[in-house]
């Protein structure tokens, strides 16, 4: 199999395995309790500077906010901040959420965590903070690995408990009361683990570049509102509500039940229950919903439709007459095997793989934002590769252009 340029190429971000051994970990810790890591990362350099995470901040569609702690209490305000200036120098942070997305060069953090599989991953937050910065003691629904860059930061993380819940700003919700299990400053290439529910705070000691992990964890309303939207998209699900005798006459069938036109027996949310059952129970279908869900970004990535649908039949042709292969911001990439065939789903959309596709799909989904198109044209050696990214061009979700537009 033609290698995986992009996939084999050594990465500046590798764990310390003198420091972290990724079986023991997800043996011992993975979501049953955190853990600080001293030196997961030997050497660590910060993926982006803290005037570079400024500027990406102003960008359109960046998600962005400041946290102050004031004399007078906590504010919160969203970017893009032109002036930072105005918040002085100390007590402050800046966090901007997605950086993967937008400053490729930050992906390269990423591919440490892959002990864990890709579609589990929701993004990588960077914040900026000054002396005393924070945002108080609060809880997360995600697994997180805060990693520090330069500078340094005390954490302190507690036991999972029913913390009182306190918003000091209508978007900043925190915790007050938790005794810490851990205690710890983080200096440069130092790791904390924290799972889900558990509550913790930082608090900056020297001016600090913070590079924080999340994982995705899809709720059951989340789940269960993928599976409504697939069904009412696919005109699936269509078995309906069925009065049954039992609820309209009595115990004999002789007569009439005993009860007001206005009530709702408890029988028929039984039977409700029993006809949503029945969907879960349909393994297939329910692999499509989840393989869908987790293929695509919450923050869905901006397509560029070509002028000109692409052809299978010419996509070669079409890769020969531009220099680079574009990738869109934030596209979602899984594989997955459906009766017997494996798939790429790509941002929801199927496309079957064969040896070569699978080859191909293997260095689109490892690209950070382009790449030259002769290296991609040695993959175009089957009807299937060919078919996955026409079908990507056409999507919008990557983009053929010259080295000249790309500027």
């Amino acid at each position: 199999m033609i290698h995986n340029p992009f996939q084999d190429s050594p990465s500046d971000y590798v764990l310390n395995h003198h420091a972290f051994n990724a079986v023991g970990f997800l043996r011992d810790y993975w979501q049953q309790k955190p853990l600080f890591i001293k030196q997961a990362f030997v050497g660590f350099e910060n993926p982006i500077s803290a005037d570079e995470l400024a500027g990406l901040s102003l960008e359109p569609g960046v998600d962005s906010r400041v946290v102050q702690k004031t004399a007078s209490g906590w504010d919160l305000q969203h970017g893009p901040i032109e002036n930072f200036s105005a918040f002085g120098d100390s007590g402050w942070s800046l966090l901007v959420q997605a950086v993967n997305e937008h400053y490729p060069p930050a992906q390269e953090l990423l591919r440490a965590f892959r002990f864990l599989p890709d579609w589990r991953v929701d993004d990588l937050m960077v914040s900026y903070s000054t002396v005393g910065g924070g945002v108080g003691a609060h809880l997360d629904q995600y697994d997180v690995f805060i990693i520090q860059g330069s500078g340094s930061r005390r954490w302190q993380v507690g036991e999972p408990g029913d913390y009182k819940t306190i918003c000091p700003h209508p978007d900043l919700k925190q915790i007050t009361g938790f005794t810490p299990i851990i205690d710890a400053v983080l200096e440069p290439g130092d790791m904390l683990y924290i799972p889900a529910g558990f509550p913790h705070a930082g608090e900056t000691l020297a001016e600090a570049l913070n590079f924080s992990v999340g994982f995705r964890a899809p709720s059951q309303a989340e789940l269960i509102s993928a599976l409504a939207d697939y069904a009412l998209d696919q005109d699936a699900l269509q078995q309906r509500f069925r009065d049954r005798s039992e609820i309209l006459l009595n115990q004999d069938g002789t007569e009439l039940a005993d009860r007001e036109p206005w009530h709702l027996p408890q029988q028929a949310t039984q039977y409700c229950r029993e006809l949503m059952q029945s969907a879960l129970n349909d393994d297939a279908l329910l692999h499509k919903v989840c393989a869908e869900l987790f293929s695509k970004n919450p923050r869905p990535p901006l397509p560029d439709y070509p002028s000109e649908p692409f052809t299978a039949g010419a996509v070669v042709y079409s890769c020969n007459r531009y220099e680079l292969l574009v990738k869109a911001v934030g596209v979602r990439m899984i594989t997955t095997h459906h009766e017997g065939n494996l798939y790429a789903v790509i941002q929801g959309s199927w496309f079957r793989l064969d040896e070569h596709a699978e080859a191909l799909f293997g260095v689109l989904c490892d690209m950070t934002d382009y790449a030259e198109t002769v290296e991609i044209i040695e993959y175009l050696s089957s009807s299937f590769a060919c078919e996955l990214l026409a079908g990507m061009l056409n999507e919008g979700l990557f983009m053929l252009t010259n080295d000249e537009d790309a500027g």
